[in-house]
């Protein structure tokens, strides 16, 4: 990512457990919405099937609501990364779209191991960065040292369950509501496991 004069704060919300992340930046993004803050982005819903040991993976556009399927069904005993890179370009083309209605926030749940690659949504993350939108994404720390790579300095890091996730917030003038800051339960974390890497 390249610097500019008017580069948007980053937050990077770094994470060991998929599943967890998955489920605390997407109630970040709902929270928001619902306190009326205009909120551009992606976050992912892993929905478990019985059938399979991997959960399916959605992930829902948040300044329009629209859901796409980002994971294959290639059968009970496919094995290996069942992301639908078409679907994922399919969920950038949204999320780039929605950057020009004038978002005061993207959420972006994954700098997955595509975007670690140099594909998947990191053209989303630097026209937001370009457009001077404030950027909160989830990083596995599998991926962090190809992110600091990226965010190149313009990112602070912290955990999801971290209090410095509502200082960012409100040093940015986003005031969420308190309620949306309660720890996540170990009941909160549901077994099946999300493969988006």
């Amino acid at each position: 990512m390249k610097r500019s004069q008017c580069a948007a704060p980053i937050l990077a919300l770094v994470y060991s457990d998929s599943i967890a992340a998955d489920r605390a930046i997407s109630e970040l993004g709902y929270g928001l919405r619902a306190d009326g803050l205009a909120v551009a982005g992606l976050v992912q819903h892993n929905k478990a099937n019985p059938d399979r040991e991997k959960c399916d993976m959605d992930v829902e556009e948040l300044a329009s609501g629209t859901i796409l399927r980002v994971s294959e069904d290639r059968g009970r005993d496919a094995r290996g990364c069942r992301l639908d890179h078409g679907a994922l370009a399919d969920a950038a083309a949204l999320l780039c779209s929605a950057l020009h209605n004038d978002p005061k926030l993207v959420i972006v749940n994954k700098f997955g191991k595509l975007e670690a690659e140099g594909k998947g949504l990191r053209d989303a993350l630097a026209a937001a960065v370009q457009l001077g939108i404030p950027i909160i994404v989830g990083v596995p720390y599998r991926n962090l040292d190809q992110w600091r790579l990226f965010a190149d300095g313009l990112a602070e890091e912290c955990e999801t369950t971290s209090p410095r996730l509502q200082q960012w917030l409100s040093r940015h003038g986003l005031r969420p509501s308190a309620t949306m800051f309660r720890p996540l339960s170990p009941k909160d974390n549901p077994g099946s496991q999300s493969e988006r890497h």
